[in-house]
């Protein structure tokens, strides 16, 4: 017999039995009864740090400074077959931990480049249409960074705990998104959105270049700037380069902060 396939859900939301959690359990019961094998991480029972953007980990290459579960969420996520990922919204955007765990990927990126082709699903609630622009596409960021290819997303409008299990288009849709992210199978992109990141654009604009993933309809297939190639080739070309460049600069950067430190507001701290 074939090996099980397993599935990781994620939910990046501190709010226990919130709406977010609640279409995790939807889209992997639908991949645990066509016979995967799933297993959920709450964020919340995480100790998740915010970037400090020393750089150590891309110019020592020795991982990050901080001693938490971030380097253990990756590397989870690394051990499965296919990821589902859903998050809030909190004002137009996703919450703050999304956007946590996105600036912690450069470490990641250093340590373990190559490709990224893990089938991933997202899932993302929002309690009044409008508020949501940046929820999805930053959701499939965080997605995409984390190893995956995003096969479906959606985004439900549910404000109170629980309410978004009442909307039973949104369900199905969910447990279309288990099963693709099962099979490994693409579903069509929200209308007049990014075939890659999902962001909505006006339909004119989709001829041109997605301005935040970079996707370009007249470029070749599947190009876009989180492809492991393009992430690989920015830490080459970019990050590890920005030590010397920096170096070459240092005595003109410290005469400069020389300059400014006569003034010295006074630092306010709680307490």
């Amino acid at each position: 017999m074939p090996e099980r396939k397993r599935l990781l859900g994620i939910v990046a939301s501190h709010r226990a039995g919130g709406n977010s959690e609640a279409l995790v359990r939807v889209a992997l019961g639908a991949a645990a009864d066509a016979g995967a094998e799933t297993d959920i991480v709450y964020l919340s029972d995480l100790r998740v740090g915010f970037c400090r953007g020393c750089l150590r980990c891309v110019y020592k290459g020795q991982g990050c400074v901080q001693d938490d579960d971030v380097p253990w969420l990756f590397e989870t996520v690394a051990a499965y077959d296919g990821l589902i990922l859903a998050a809030p919204t909190y004002l137009l955007g996703a919450a703050a931990q999304v956007k946590a765990l996105i600036d912690r990927a450069v470490a990641d990126l250093v340590r373990r480049p190559g490709p990224r082709s893990k089938p991933t699903g997202t899932l993302c609630v929002a309690g009044l249409p409008g508020w949501d622009h940046f929820v999805r596409p930053v959701t499939n960021q965080l997605a995409l960074l984390l190893g995956g290819r995003l096969v479906g997303s959606l985004t439900a409008y549910a404000p109170g705990p629980g309410e978004v299990l009442l909307d039973e288009g949104v369900l199905q849709r969910a447990r279309d998104i288990g099963l693709a992210v099962l099979e490994d199978r693409l579903l069509p992109p929200p209308e007049g959105a990014c075939p890659v990141c999902h962001l909505k654009r006006p339909p004119e604009a989709l001829r041109t270049p997605c301005p935040f993933c970079g996707h370009d309809p007249a470029g070749p297939e599947g190009s876009h700037r989180f492809t492991g190639e393009s992430l690989a080739r920015f830490v080459e070309e970019w990050m590890y380069p920005s030590r010397e460049r920096f170096l070459a600069r240092r005595q003109e950067v410290e005469a400069a902060r020389a300059a400014i430190e006569e003034f010295r507001p006074r630092r306010v701290r709680p307490g």
